[in-house]
């Protein structure tokens, strides 16, 4: 047999196999990875990690980890906290064409029993982004005056969708009510510049076949609010982030380097054509369904490292003294930490959102200027008056419109962050807004959301500090004491309060106190749940109710 005139199988056979060995090879690349900080300035190439894993969920926060050494000059970086300026973190991986990017949502120092020291840092993906923004019932409007009480959108789900995402990202990074960031800077106060953005939403550039959906909101956050509407119309929310030298995500796009670009991409094509079953004989069938449109912040304090006061110095004395701890743990090959595990957690939210009802009297006072006015149709000979009717009428175009709500930033931890960070947080417990339950829950939200350090010390009894109370020990439950942190600049220390003391042994060791300083663990939030009806029957009780 011969071959076809103008084909050389020799050579065809040479490039499939070449194009095939350099597939092989680009797959078994590993990914490219690399650290920012908080202003997605780059700070270098992950070369040296021991694990990673990146976690990709479609319509969710996906998780990613890495561990690496921690005298690698990255986790130095990452552990100095005080000299890096912006306390955010932002990873950005590439493998395959895609990318995932996110902030770091803790990182953690650990010194195995084995004597392995290292660095385990992880991130969530830029879709929690969504979660801390809130969809306002008019977000051309300070949050006072909140009038319509819904936030209603009608269309074709992308476009209804991406457009309540861009009006609340112009009231965030327009700043037409609230600080900037960085109210010094002429920059932070433009109108609708959005070079100067970390947030942009993507032009729709192709037709939208996307069912039709009605989007409303009276102050959830937009990851709520479309939840819904992308499961029904099986989109899916890319966030992904412009870095300088990528191409432009439209046509004659002006974005600022580690800006997240939002847009809502259609793979399921089931308004246009694809396939729902099939068989192993026939292939896949080929469908198309047809839907019409009309269907408070608080800062860690830190010290520096001192020297021993003359207080302590008095034989005998055992205790400490919260404005001086005496008690310091020193890491160390020589001292009396066997283990530790340091965590930090950047700042999330730098605003918080409470309300729902107008401050008492604001609905009252409307509700009795409308009678007096209308009232005064009286004086008319024949006319009764007719006040009742119109606040019969007008009651609900005003009722919890006016000083409805509140919202509190702080442009200092802000800045702190960097340009990257989360926007807002809702608080719950504040529904009648300025009220005193209102200031709790937005201090309660501010507190929530801050900084927090955390470190576990597994410490030998008596080196050289004593655990234990009335005189027995040198600190116990509650007691402040100082802990220097491995990675950290010498000298440095932090000071915390003892949260946690476990006392432990078994039939081949001696009792032994495993320390915990600083914030726990998060709590169960099914313990929480209890925790929050147990409070909540006790009100009824106590009212008489129950």
């Amino acid at each position: 047999m011969t071959a076809p005139a103008g084909i050389d199988f020799d050579t065809a056979f040479t490039e499939i196999t070449n194009r095939l060995k350099a597939e092989e090879k680009r797959r078994l690349l590993p990914a490219d990875v690399r650290l920012y900080d908080g202003d997605a300035n780059f700070r270098g190439t992950v070369k040296r990690e021991s694990a990673a894993s990146f976690q990709y969920l479609d319509n969710e926060t996906g998780i990613a980890s890495l561990e690496m050494p921690l005298d690698y000059y990255l986790s130095r970086w990452i552990a100095d906290i005080d000299s890096r300026g912006t306390t955010n973190v932002l990873i950005r991986a590439e493998k395959d064409g895609s990318r995932w990017c996110g902030l770091m949502d803790e990182f953690k120092i650990i010194k195995g029993d084995d004597g392995r020291k290292f660095i385990r840092v992880t991130f969530k993906h830029d879709y929690e982004g969504l979660k801390h923004i809130l969809a306002w019932s008019n977000p051309f409007l300070p949050a006072e005056v909140q009038f319509p009480r819904l936030w209603v959108c009608f269309g074709r789900a992308r476009w209804a969708l991406k457009t309540t995402l861009l009006v609340n990202l112009m009231r965030l990074e327009s700043s037409l009510f609230m600080l900037p960031d960085d109210p010094m800077d002429p920059n932070g106060w433009n109108n609708f510049d959005q070079s100067t953005w970390w947030n942009v939403v993507k032009p729709d550039l192709e037709p939208d076949h996307s069912v039709g959906a009605i989007v409303h909101s009276r102050f959830k956050n937009m990851h709520d609010v479309s939840k819904k509407i992308v499961a029904d119309a099986q989109l899916s929310w890319e966030p992904r982030r412009y870095f300088d030298g990528d191409p432009p995500p439209w046509p004659g796009a002006n974005l600022r380097n580690g800006c997240i670009v939002w847009d809502l991409i259609d793979k399921s094509g089931w308004t246009t054509g694809t396939s729902f079953g099939g068989n192993i004989f026939e292939g896949l069938f080929r469908e198309l369904i047809n839907i019409g449109a009309d269907g408070i912040t608080e800062n860690v304090e830190q010290v520096d490292d001192p020297n021993v006061p003359g207080e302590y110095l008095i034989p005998g004395f055992k205790g400490t003294i919260p404005s001086m701890p005496g008690v310091v743990y020193r890491e160390g090959e020589h001292t009396g930490i066997q283990a530790s595990e340091f965590s930090h957690k950047p700042a999330t939210d730098v605003g918080v959102v409470a309300g729902g009802h107008s401050m008492p009297g604001v609905n009252e006072l409307i509700s009795a200027a409308v009678q007096m006015v209308g009232d005064l149709t009286a004086m008319i000979p024949g006319v009764p008056p007719l006040g009742g009717v119109a606040d019969a009428i007008l009651k609900p175009l005003y009722t919890d419109v006016f000083l409805a709500f509140g919202k509190w930033k702080s442009p200092q931890r802000a800045q702190r962050l960097g340009g990257s960070h989360y926007h807002e947080k809702w608080a719950e417990g504040g529904d009648r807004a300025y009220t005193l339950a209102f200031l709790l829950a937005m201090r309660a939200g501010m507190w929530s959301t801050r900084e927090t350090n955390r470190v576990t010390l597994a410490v030998a009894d008596g080196a050289p500090w004593r655990i234990g109370q009335r005189g027995h020990g040198h600190f116990f439950l509650g007691d402040r004491v100082a802990f220097s942190v491995l990675g950290m600049k010498p000298g440095r220390l932090f000071v915390e309060r003892v949260s946690e003391l476990t006392l432990a042994w078994d039939r081949d060791s001696t009792p032994g106190w495993q320390i915990q300083i600083g914030q726990r663990e998060a709590e169960d939030p099914v313990a929480r749940m209890a925790e929050d009806m147990q409070d909540f029957l006790g009100m009824l009780q106590e009212l008489g109710v129950a």
